[in-house]
């Protein structure tokens, strides 16, 4: 499931909203809150805030909905290291996507394409 929605797959509630979260972690993760905030469109950072709370992690939500202030042509200087340093202390690895994603799928399981 979760290489289906990283791969943009998957009909189900759960898997685009997996997918959406999982695009733009995957760019700050690599890059950095800016490569995010230049990469991403406006609906694919609303869709992976929309995400962070279906998963239970509205204070990642919080951080995705200022990502824009990372932009290249934002006039928050700071803001990329710091949306950058908050971002991998609420998400230092892949562990906590993964168990709010286990959460889900157990709460959850008819929100999700079969395997």
């Amino acid at each position: 499931m979760w290489n289906r929605a990283a791969g943009g797959d998957g009909s189900g509630t759960g898997d685009r909203h997996l997918g959406a979260l999982l695009l733009v972690d995957g760019m700050v993760q690599n890059g950095g809150a800016n490569h995010a905030a230049d990469s991403c469109s406006t609906d694919e950072l609303a869709a992976a805030a929309v995400g962070a709370r279906y998963f239970g992690m509205g204070d990642l939500a919080g951080l995705i909905e200022e990502l824009p202030k990372a932009a290249g042509s934002s006039d928050d200087d700071e803001a990329e290291e710091r949306l950058s340093a908050a971002w991998h202390a609420t998400v230092p690895d892949s562990a906590r996507l993964e168990a709010a994603f286990e959460e889900r799928l157990a709460a959850a399981p008819q929100d999700f394409d079969p395997v």
